[in-house]
């Protein structure tokens, strides 16, 4: 090997290297930082929202995501299921004032409840109410226990939280249609079926597949192959 292609050759490993490790390098001269969004949703992790709004002064990398593997956006920038990090340039404090952002819709973001409007006492509740909710999902103990606290205890624990509960129950059916969808995470299972094993008493994952056959089998819309796939 000559000293040109051993040149060559070092030098084509070194671009290999930077490429892929471009997404640690990267780095401009225009963002300031970067801030972290989350989607105000049942689904969304209380990790990701606990930090809706952090910022992080540091330019020199792009963030990683939160409560979830990291992935890039269409627009090469940190994007994921549960949220995402939009780069900063300095000027949003004098931007949001001037915009009055927590009163105008045009700014507002999704959420299980309509469109909020960012930095509002509404989004303030919300995402306090989301916390809440998923500090108890996450918990271990059982769906019973769980769905009493939602019912029973979450949904009266302020005013705000009244309306909230009673808005989600209204429009989505919670909190059943939450844990009944999980249901669907098992093969073959669709929203239908979803909704015939919860109307028979299986709340989770966990007793479907923990259910003895001829338990299933006496369900009136399971099949045999049906109950196999799942099974399987």
């Amino acid at each position: 090997m000559n000293l040109f292609d051993l040149f060559f050759r070092n030098w084509n490993e070194k671009e290999e290297i930077i490429s892929e490790n471009s997404n640690d390098l990267w780095a401009d001269s225009v963002t300031t930082g970067w801030e972290y969004t989350c989607n105000l949703s049942l689904i969304t992790p209380r990790i990701c929202i606990e930090n809706d709004g952090f910022i992080t002064n540091d330019t020199s990398v792009k963030p990683k995501l939160i409560g979830e593997p990291n992935k890039l956006g269409k627009d090469g920038d940190p994007s994921g299921n549960f949220g995402y990090w939009v780069r900063r340039h300095g000027h949003e404090e004098e931007f949001e004032e001037l915009a009055n952002i927590s009163q105008n819709m045009i700014y507002a973001r999704p959420s299980d409840i309509g469109r909020i409007p960012p930095k509002s006492k509404l989004e303030d509740d919300f995402k306090s109410f989301l916390i809440d909710f998923r500090t108890i999902v996450e918990s271990n103990i059982s769906i019973e226990k769980k769905l009493f606290m939602i019912n029973d205890e979450l949904s009266i624990k302020s005013e705000a939280y009244k309306d909230i509960y009673k808005k989600l129950v209204l429009e989505k059916r919670f909190p059943d249609s939450f844990f009944r969808n999980i249901l669907c995470e098992l093969n073959g299972v669709t929203k239908n079926i979803a909704s015939i094993l919860w109307e028979s008493g299986y709340l989770t994952k966990e007793q479907v597949l923990n259910a003895p056959y001829s338990e299933l089998i006496e369900i009136k819309g399971l099949g045999k192959s049906f109950i196999s796939k799942i099974k399987n």
